[in-house]
């Protein structure tokens, strides 16, 4: 069976968010972004190359001084790329008033920024000038970089792009409306290869390779998913770097697998051929200890079982739906059953009473690390065992779980396996209509006054939630959750939350 590939698809009322590319949600807009810098009277650009190598770029500074040249080349990562890509641009001073005299260039994370310092050739002028790149003409020449144009009327080389952003002449607006629409553009510094912010191919074998771009996102911070509609799901935060308005966030659902279908199939290549995975699968903002939907620990003093669940958002009278227990022969759970329900989490005491008194003191039971051998069978009578399905899957370590083991760290985000009904994965989020942003993060374990928000200086919004040491658990739980990207000065005391049951609910107003 084919894995089919999920196209992405504009808002019926308001289209795409960013005409640059389907899958931003947020933040400035556009394949580049131009700013005055007020305090240095330098000029900052942003421009967008997506897969583009440090050492490939290139500056070139034109003979009039009014104008750079950059060029650089995103070579083929997979062999299912189309091919390479090229990219080229020219920006620079528009004015008759001014050369540049200094260039410093940064590249990282398939983003290209330059501040191109300045100095006076006509002291009779603002202090301040326009510069190029706000608006590319649609009629660009056929030169080796699109909309430059070094032969035009009165010698400027950037004299073309003169009055088509007569109004931001310290900058564009990366928020401008006009970025928002319908149609997806095509990348217009593309020289060679495709100007498409991704490409799909369905493979001989069936499968699906899919090149996503999402600029600006380093390597640890894309997150894959899969729920429990088989729905893969790609993430990316791109952080707000040097003197970008804001970072931007992605997201993009890219393909439909079977449900049950193996994750750990998937192959990522991040940028620079780099990945790097989750602490823990069951929840992509944890940072420190015990990993797992779940806990188990045999009580050596009192041969009782420690069950801990996490079911985020469960209140006292409900649950979600899980089974746990035995998976011996040679005993039986008595009704001394203790359970104890809290900020998203059910701790479970399971007291035990032999029924073939020949075995060990201890047994094993399900979720835990479970025996390969058969276990004995009380008085030689058959008995069927409810948890027998668990029998030889982890055969080390049948007193407990390891809570740090390895196997629960990697590249994709778990579905929650217990939830029987309503969205299996340990967050969600919804663009509002008047622009604000919606989300739920789950953070089992932590109680309602240990939830802090924040937002940072580059208007980061990170939740940090603290989930302490209760009854048998191996320690404590912490989670740092980057969730989005507000202005710079972005008033914080607007933010709405609702921490309850091991969750958190933000409401993000627009600016």
């Amino acid at each position: 069976m084919s894995i089919p590939h999920i196209a992405p698809v504009p808002h019926p009322r308001d289209g795409y968010y960013a005409t640059n590319n389907p899958y931003q949600v947020n933040g400035p807009k556009g394949f580049t972004e131009f700013k005055y810098l007020e305090e240095t009277h330098d000029l900052f650009v942003r421009l967008d190359f997506p897969g583009i190598q440090k050492e490939s770029v290139i500056i070139l500074l034109e003979p009039s001084k009014k104008a750079v040249i950059v060029t650089g080349e995103a070579p083929k990562e997979s062999k299912h790329d189309s091919s390479h890509r090229k990219y080229g641009i020219a920006t620079g001073l528009i004015c008759d008033c001014c050369e540049i005299s200094n260039i410093q260039c940064f590249v990282g994370d398939g983003v290209v920024r330059l501040i191109l310092s300045k100095q006076k050739i006509n002291l009779r002028v603002p202090i301040f000038c326009s510069f190029g790149g706000a608006r590319m003409p649609t009629d660009a020449s056929p030169n080796i970089i699109r909309g430059y144009n070094p032969e035009v009327a009165g010698g400027h080389p950037l004299a073309h792009l003169r009055g088509l952003n007569p109004e931001g002449c310290r900058g564009t607006d990366p928020f401008d409306p006009a970025f928002t629409g319908p149609t997806i553009r095509p990348h217009p510094s593309v020289l060679e290869g495709s100007t498409s912010a991704y490409e799909t191919k369905q493979l001989s074998n069936g499968g699906l390779y899919l090149r996503i771009d999402m600029p600006g996102v380093p390597s640890d911070g894309f997150i894959v998913a899969v729920d429990g509609n088989g729905v893969v799901t790609i993430m990316g935060r791109a952080p707000a770097t040097m003197h970008d308005s804001s970072g931007r966030s992605y997201v993009c659902k890219v393909a439909i697998v079977p449900r049950g279908y193996d994750w750990r199939r998937i192959k990522i290549i991040a940028k620079h051929g780099v990945i790097h995975g989750f602490y823990a699968m069951n929840n992509p903002y944890q940072a420190n200890g015990p990993k797992g939907f779940a806990e188990f620990k045999y009580l050596e003093d009192t041969h009782d079982l420690f069950v801990r669940l996490d079911l985020p958002g469960v209140k006292k009278e409900t649950v979600y739906g899980t089974s746990v227990g035995l998976l011996c022969d040679c005993c039986e759970i008595s009704n001394n059953i203790h359970n104890f329900v809290e900020d998203g989490v059910v701790r479970l005491i399971l007291s035990k009473k032999k029924i073939y008194p020949h075995a060990p003191n201890f047994c094993s039971f399900g979720g835990a690390t479970i025996p390969t051998g058969d276990a004995p069978v009380a008085d030689g009578t058959p008995y069927v065992n409810l948890l027998a399905h668990f029998r030889g899957l982890i055969p080390k370590g049948r007193r407990c779980t390891d809570p740090g083991d390895p196997a629960f760290t990697g590249p994709v985000v778990l579905p929650h396996p217990s939830v029987l009904e309503g969205p299996m994965m340990p967050y969600e989020t919804k663009q509002l209509s008047n622009g604000g942003l919606y989300m739920r993060v789950d953070m089992p374990g932590v109680p309602s006054e240990k939830f802090m928000v924040a937002v940072d200086g580059d208007g980061v919004v990170t939740i940090m939630g603290r989930a302490p040491v209760t009854m048998h658990d191996t320690s404590g739980r912490t989670y740092v959750a980057k969730v989005a990207n507000v202005p710079r000065g972005y008033d914080g005391g607007r933010i709405k939350l609702v921490p309850k049951h091991g969750v958190i609910r933000l409401t993000i107003p627009s600016n």
